[in-house]
């Protein structure tokens, strides 16, 4: 974490894409997860209206007035109870006449009484489609009215050919409940109260059979189509329930375009909540199943989420802004830090070269001869400078064209002893006055020899020895690394003192060797 923080600090550019990235990505993550969490609580509360639904569903019609009034015919007529029998007891019965009132009373559109031995005895049609006759044994409501237990049962009618529903009650022998029934007071209607409990609620709402085909859809289309895959074996299974009619019988179903499961769906390229709740008809192939869906564009817009995650992403940005500021803040104090590093470096290494050319100072003024000086101004320069081989000369008392060979260091071959201004490369250096820095190829000019082997110097130095515009000597040193700005600097400080030690001393000998010389004529007249 440590190295990255650190790249980003000398990486401004690099610390802005990244600030930038990350507020892009938060500002997605915030949009997604607010969306997310507002689709889920639509999905909650859709799963609500779907229970809810459900419930009227089933109050409408298994606990409804109209099951209530069936259910107390099968149980107290007498009439009806001798009709499912075979055979009317009294002439003055008049089932057709409650039939009738039966039906008009919940606007049904057929009443009927099945014997127990499944055949519609009696039967009352709003439309005169009488259903007298048919066998309907097969009909799961009969099957559930002879255990006793009432039902609603949703299938195409056999007389009419529509969707109806078919409310069930059975009828006993005594007036209390028994676990067996003798008959069965049966009721149809249309699916119009269903219809009216699925539109207006939803944007889409849909009741499935236990067998998974879409009986009453607010889309019309949706209706006869088959949840999930239509397997063969299946197929058989519905047709052979007789359930829907003709339905099926020439034609496979067209496969239903969701699945029956809540959460959110992708339909025509919009996602919708999808709320799933059984509706309980004792239906014996099991609960019917109802399917409500809600269009997530409407109730769960994405452009309050994208909102809150543009208003993340600037609040990154902006933090984004300050961090790249720290990061400025602290590489502007650590490269002040590390000039101060270096500054105290630089102090401590120029206190050092300070101290070190004080000693060189103290052993060059204790020499008594230019010889000796010389000599030990090359030990030091090798010892403390580097320098591996030297040549000192000074100006000759034969005048100022003449340089004489004061001391040498580390030479192959004897120097020669005298040097004319302008002869060689180390006489035009004296007669510039200029110093001169020589890199040698990787070659070199010539080679350092000691007991331990061989080498070939890096560069050579030739520089002058000047005070107060007084050529005093030169030098030529051999340094064995090429020289940095800081060496260079110390040689030339080394080379100034070397210069002013050099003049001193020899008026020093000039003066002893005045202070010498007999008194003169003059002088001893004098005395």
């Amino acid at each position: 974490m440590n190295r990255l923080l650190t790249y980003f600090v000398y990486h401004p550019r690099a610390a802005w894409v990244a600030a930038i990235l990350f507020s892009l990505l938060a500002g997605v993550l915030v949009a997604a997860t607010d969306l997310n969490r507002r689709e889920g609580q639509r999905v909650s509360l859709l799963q609500t209206e779907a229970r809810r639904s459900s419930i009227e569903i089933m109050s409408s019609t298994l606990n409804g007035n109209l099951m209530g009034s069936i259910t107390l015919l099968g149980l107290a007529d007498p009439d009806i109870k001798q009709e499912v029998s075979n055979g009317l007891m009294s002439i003055d019965a008049n089932v057709p006449q409650t039939l009738s009132t039966l039906g008009n009373s919940f606007e049904a559109e057929g009443v009927f009484l099945v014997g127990e031995d499944g055949i519609v005895k009696s039967s009352w049609d709003r439309i005169n489609k009488p259903s007298t006759g048919l066998d309907v044994k097969f009909r799961p409501y009969y099957k559930m009215a002879m255990k006793g237990q009432t039902s609603v049962y949703a299938a195409v009618s056999m007389a009419r050919g529509d969707r109806s529903l078919y409310f069930t009650a059975p009828v006993y022998t005594e007036r209390a409940r028994a676990t067996s029934g003798i008959g069965a007071v049966v009721a149809r209607t249309n699916l119009e109260r269903v219809d009216a409990l699925l539109k207006g609620k939803f944007d889409h709402a849909l009741l499935l059979s236990p067998q998974g085909v879409v009986f009453a859809a607010t889309n019309p289309t949706w209706i006869g189509m088959l949840e999930d895959v239509a397997t063969p074996e299946r197929l058989k299974a519905i047709r052979d329930l007789k359930q829907f009619g003709p339905l099926f019988e020439k034609t496979d179903p067209m496969p239903l375009p969701l699945a029956a499961g809540a959460g959110i769906q992708g339909l025509d390229g919009r996602r919708f909540a999808i709320g799933i709740a059984p509706v309980h008809w004792n239906d014996p192939s099991g609960d019917w199943t109802l399917i409500v869906m809600e269009d997530l564009a409407q109730s769960a817009a994405p452009g309050s989420s994208v909102a809150q995650g543009a208003a993340t992403a600037a609040l990154g940005v902006l933090l984004g802004w300050m961090w790249v500021h720290l990061l400025r803040g602290r590489r502007a104090q650590d490269e002040a830090t590390a000039q101060l590093k270096v500054y105290a470096q630089q102090q401590e290494q120029r206190a050092t070269f300070r101290a070190r050319l004080a000693d060189t100072s103290m052993r060059l003024q204790r020499c008594e001869t230019l010889e000796e000086l010389a000599r030990v101004f090359l030990i030091e320069a090798r010892d403390k400078l580097g320098v591996v081989q030297g040549t000192v000369y000074a100006v000759s008392s034969e005048g100022a064209e003449v340089l004489e060979l004061v001391a040498s260091s580390a030479s192959a071959e004897q120097p020669t002893a005298k040097l004319v201004l302008g002869e060689g490369l180390l006489g035009q250096c004296a007669k510039e006055r200029r110093s001169q820095l020589v890199l040698t190829p990787p070659g070199g000019f010539w080679t350092v020899r000691s007991g331990l082997g061989s080498t070939h110097p890096a560069a050579l130095l030739l520089s002058p020895l000047v005070l107060h515009e007084s050529l005093i000597g030169v030098v030529e040193l051999a340094i064995l690394q090429a020289p940095h700005d800081k060496t260079l600097n110390q040689l030339e400080e080394t080379l100034a003192l070397l210069a002013n030690s050099m003049e001193i001393l020899r008026r020093n000998l000039l003066l002893q060797r005045l202070n010498q010389m007999p008194a003169g004529p003059a002088l001893a007249e004098n005395a």
